[in-house]
């Protein structure tokens, strides 16, 4: 539920002006009928014909590659920030989003240093960490110069892949540091939608971690040391149903919110691990399309930031989807749920 207790973030005046500008531009995102047109064009040239009609139009102008696409859809996000932080009256909504995309580069950055397996070569500008710093204090092995907020976290990255030269540690250990972080702001703000969409995000974290690990067929001792805390199901019971049945799981989800995501990733008596992360991401979006019933305060401001980045994803995915000669039908099932 969103309600709470009145606090001063919950503020007609202090958030009045920032949630009219949202609740306006909220009436431009993306709706089925768009997508539809998006998913029947005949082919890339007429898609971008198509998004020329959206304030996308003036970053998609010389698209021809995958790699325009995403550069073109980083460009955009930036500027999407850029007006959410002239905008909001509370400067840390943006910074915890965009906190992200820091631990996203520190993940490129380590799994270049390393040459690690699914290590990628383009990092990303929306975070307040300076890259190239970062680059280079990695590469000479000294963490300390990194600002605490990352220090801790890179350095038991580090530690452990140099143990067990196993890449999944550095995301996991790294994204333990986000959601660590993202917990505590969360806890500053006094805002239970806030809270909630960060245990819900750890929740599904450590359900990707506990499905993956059984696909692989890792051993239990895997999950205990990567399971993160904090979310709404204690990671006590996963690590408990860990070698049972995944019936027992099924049955202990039964009346929890993720009784609807187990049911979207299963197929038969199996994970379909294909469909784990557009799920998740579902999941996310049914919560926070709570956002726009709440009149004024912090809410709308993280439910639009949040349905702009599903958006965006949603854009990559069906010119992606084109540019790599999947069917109408093979995109469809790739796309995520809208917001509005």
């Amino acid at each position: 539920m969103l309600a709470n207790a009145r606090s001063t973030l919950y503020d007609p005046i202090k958030y009045g002006f920032a949630v009219g500008r949202i609740k306006v531009l909220e009436t431009r995102l993306f709706d089925k009928h768009w997508v539809d047109r998006m998913v029947e064009a005949e082919d890339l040239p007429t898609q971008l014909r198509i998004l020329a009609e959206t304030d996308y139009g003036e970053f998609f102008e010389d698209v021809k590659t995958l790699e325009d696409v995403d550069e073109a859809l980083h460009r955009y996000l930036a500027k999407v920030y850029d007006f959410l932080e002239e905008i909001s009256p509370n400067p840390v909504l943006v910074a915890f989003f965009r906190l992200r995309y820091d631990f996203h580069n520190l993940k490129v950055l380590l799994k270049a240093k390393y040459k690690a397996e699914g290590a990628e070569r383009i990092w990303s500008r929306l975070g307040p960490l300076d890259v190239e710093e970062a680059r280079d204090a990695i590469e000479a092995g000294e963490v300390e110069r990194l600002p605490k907020t990352y220090r801790d976290s890179v350095r038991e990255a580090v530690e452990s892949f140099e143990e067990e030269k196993d890449a999944q540690r550095i995301d996991i250990i790294l994204d333990r540091g986000l959601f660590e972080r993202w917990y505590q702001l969360a806890l500053s703000q006094k805002n239970r939608f806030l809270s909630d969409f960060v245990r819900y995000s750890i929740d599904l974290a450590n359900l990707k971690i506990f499905f993956r690990a059984r696909g692989l067929g890792r051993e239990k001792e895997f999950i205990v040391r990567s399971l993160m805390d904090h979310g709404t199901l204690q990671s006590t019971d996963l690590i408990a149903l860990y070698e049972e049945p995944l019936g027992k799981l099924v049955y202990w989800l039964r009346d929890t919110p993720f009784a609807r995501f187990l049911k979207a990733v299963m197929r038969g008596e199996d994970v379909d691990l294909s469909l784990l992360d557009r799920e998740a991401d579902n999941f996310l979006l049914a919560h926070i399309k709570a956002a726009k019933l709440v009149p004024v305060g912090i809410e709308p401001i993280v439910g639009y930031i949040l349905a702009k980045e599903n958006e965006i994803n949603v854009v990559r995915v069906i010119l992606a989807g084109r540019l790599s000669g999947l069917s109408r039908e093979q995109i469809r099932g790739r796309i995520r749920e809208l917001y509005v």
